[in-house]
């Protein structure tokens, strides 16, 4: 294995290279395909050849570059030196790929245009997470999409018209999203506490991991991040699923949203429907029958559609 100082040093050495190659990217084909999938969760990395196969992927910890840049950054950038070296390709070879990061946020002020100037890649393409999930779930075909994770965000595509909705982020956001159930999972405790609604099992569970003192939990919550929040989701899902009565009614109001976006967009009970995400999946047996019933499975995730994206860069031959 290449050593990762020398590597990252040579990936910086490549970022001041960016207009010799921006000049000879006419000029020579494009060797590599990068796509880049980051959000709240994690973030993942795969590389593959413009004529098709996957070289190697990697995967790394929360990559959300609205709510955390610098962060974000060091693990856009560790993630795919990682996977550049189990493909075994050259460290030097690094900027000639067409990179494409679909990231949680990048629709976000000037965060996008931040992370490309940062980049080690020289022909790198960032876009929030929607146009990746959505080229990937749908493959240019009509239909909607709802990604529900850690964020959530919600898309319907018809004849080549795209509409979308969500991708604020958590503090105005992410509407029937994990870190927002998490969220009213933990405001649902402290209620219960007070005596606004009466404790189940999962609220006293809670409670308890924090030795019963709801000033702990407040605590907790004022630094909390969408992805401390969205680790209680799959608490309230296993709670609903045992017919715990306030995981069932947190889940059902998380449904509500999720179903509200979809009408939004313009879901009609015509076209396919995709979920996507952790807890999109999770929910989507429980959704009202009109939903549940236009369910398809998606042809491809986020990664796939940022490869696709990426490859119709490389067939245009410029640089963006």
């Amino acid at each position: 294995m290449q050593n990762p100082i020398l590597f990252l040093s040579i990936i910086r050495i490549g970022f001041f290279q960016k207009l010799f190659y921006t000049q000879s990217v006419n000029k020579n084909p494009i060797p590599y395909l990068i796509a880049v999938d980051g959000g709240g969760t994690g973030c993942r990395v795969v590389i593959a050849r413009p004529e098709g196969g996957i070289l190697a992927s990697a995967e790394a910890g929360p990559a959300n570059i609205a709510t955390a840049f610098g962060t974000a950054l060091q693990t856009i950038i560790q993630t795919a030196s990682e996977a550049w070296q189990k493909a075994g390709l050259e460290a030097a070879t690094i900027p000639q790929a067409v990179a494409v990061l679909g990231l949680a946020g990048a629709n976000l002020g000037d965060v996008a245009q931040r992370l490309k100037r940062s980049l080690p890649f020289t022909h790198s393409y960032v876009t929030d997470d929607r146009e990746t999930t959505l080229r990937g779930a749908l493959a240019g075909a009509d239909g909607c999409l709802a990604a529900v994770g850690t964020g959530s965000f919600f898309c319907s595509q018809s004849a080549g018209v795209i509409q979308s909705i969500g991708g604020w982020g958590f503090p105005v956001g992410d509407d029937g999203s994990g870190a927002r159930l998490g969220q009213d999972l933990l405001r649902r405790v402290l209620h219960c506490h007070d005596g606004i609604e009466h404790h189940s099992d999962l609220t006293r569970s809670v409670l308890q991991a924090f030795d019963d003192n709801p000033a702990a939990l407040s605590t907790f919550a004022l630094s909390a991040s969408p992805h401390d929040f969205g680790c209680y989701a799959p608490q309230v899902i296993k709670a609903a699923d045992a017919g715990d009565p306030q995981g069932i009614d947190l889940r059902t109001a998380t449904v509500k949203a999720i179903q509200s976006a979809l009408d939004a967009v313009g879901f009609t009970g015509q076209q396919p429907l995709c979920m996507c995400g952790g807890l999109g999946q999770a929910v989507s047996g429980v959704l009202d029958p009109a939903y549940r019933d236009s369910l398809v499975r998606p042809r491809g995730d986020a990664l796939a559609g940022g490869l696709a994206i990426a490859q119709d860069i490389s067939n245009q031959s410029q640089p963006i």
